[in-house]
């Protein structure tokens, strides 16, 4: 069993993003900052589930290209086959999702550079697929256009429809929040545990008789999935599918954003998002320098906090003696046997 205060503390951070989300449309109803918010919320459930594979000690460099899966498929689906946006919402994720199993079962075989190398691969073959291949579905190097934006959602008091930039918040805010759910409830369980175990030392893992391939490819898996639920949403509210969206720089921001808040917490994705997305906001005179601000960000905050931003409140209490370090060694290994 987990101890109560970590389950405690991940629902009220939990209620402190549900809080936030549903305050903002009261506070503003300017179409560019909820479009701002809009992309937050997109980039943070994409931080959280990386965040997940990560739990692991492994770091998907093709997290991205299970996005774009999604986002292909369901364009595809809903232009070609004439599905309906709800039914790809569903189904997307899923093809997503076992897209990644051959991939996980493959690259997991080895660790290190060798992972990174072969997800690496896998990203920027997925890219130049996109981009040279089928044109006449995928659209080449000229993008997919014309994707229609989320259908009506029919309700016995009528028809609730996803054109607004209100309307899609809502939607964004509502898959954010189910999957966010999901990705916390994970971590204040034994998967968690399990997961920052292998994180921390995998041979010791395997000897209390942890499964270590399995807990790897399900944390793959699963974060291919929720990365693909973003890309149906960017899909259909982009309503345009260029490969440059799906390639190394979009997936170099999103390790920036999650390392730069804290890999080792579930909430350092979530400080991270909100603290570069937010400044990238402010110094939008610098975009063209935006990479190189973020890795001088990245450098310094390594340097300095090694454990990410999340850490600063703790550590900033320990200087001044506000409070004591947590001590984990008690509950190490604590339910870690299948």
């Amino acid at each position: 069993m987990l101890p109560e205060p970590r389950r405690v503390d991940g629902w009220i951070g939990f209620g402190v993003l549900l809080a936030a989300g549903v305050s903002l449309p009261l506070l503003t109803r300017d179409s560019y900052h909820l479009d701002v918010a809009t992309v937050i919320l997109r980039s943070l459930l994409l931080t959280m589930s990386l965040r997940h594979v990560m739990s692991t000690g492994q770091l998907n460099m093709a997290h991205v290209s299970f996005m774009g899966i999604a986002a292909y498929a369901s364009a595809l689906l809903v232009t070609r086959a004439g599905w309906s946006f709800w039914a790809t919402l569903a189904i997307a994720p899923l093809l997503a999702a076992l897209a990644a199993v051959p991939i996980g079962r493959v690259a997991l075989r080895v660790s290190g550079p060798y992972y990174f190398l072969i997800s690496f691969a896998f990203l920027e073959v997925l890219r130049l697929v996109f981009n040279n291949f089928f044109v006449d579905y995928l659209g080449g190097p000229s993008g997919l256009v014309e994707i229609p934006p989320p259908h009506p959602l029919l309700l016995s008091g009528g028809a609730v429809t996803f054109i607004s930039k209100l309307a899609q918040y809502w939607l964004m805010l509502v898959l954010f929040l189910a999957s966010a759910a999901v990705l916390i409830r994970l971590e204040c369980s034994r998967v968690g545990l399990v997961n920052g175990a292998i994180r921390q030392g995998e041979l010791l893992a395997e000897t209390l008789g942890v499964n270590v391939p399995r807990y790897k490819l399900g944390a793959f898996v699963l974060g291919a999935f929720f990365a693909g639920v973003a890309g149906v949403f960017f899909a259909h509210s982009q309503r345009v599918l260029h490969s440059s969206d799906f390639g190394l720089e979009p997936m170099v921001l999103l390790v920036v954003f999650t390392v730069i808040g804290g890999a080792g917490s579930v909430w350092g994705p979530v400080v991270g998002t909100l603290v570069l997305a937010v400044a990238s906001e402010l110094l939008r005179e610098l975009h063209h320098y935006e990479l190189l601000v973020y890795g001088l960000v990245l450098m310094v905050v390594m340097l300095c906090f090694p454990d990410g931003l999340v850490a600063l409140p703790g550590r900033v209490a320990r200087r001044f003696g506000w409070g004591r370090a947590k001590d984990g060694a008690s509950t190490l290994g604590t339910g870690l046997a299948p």
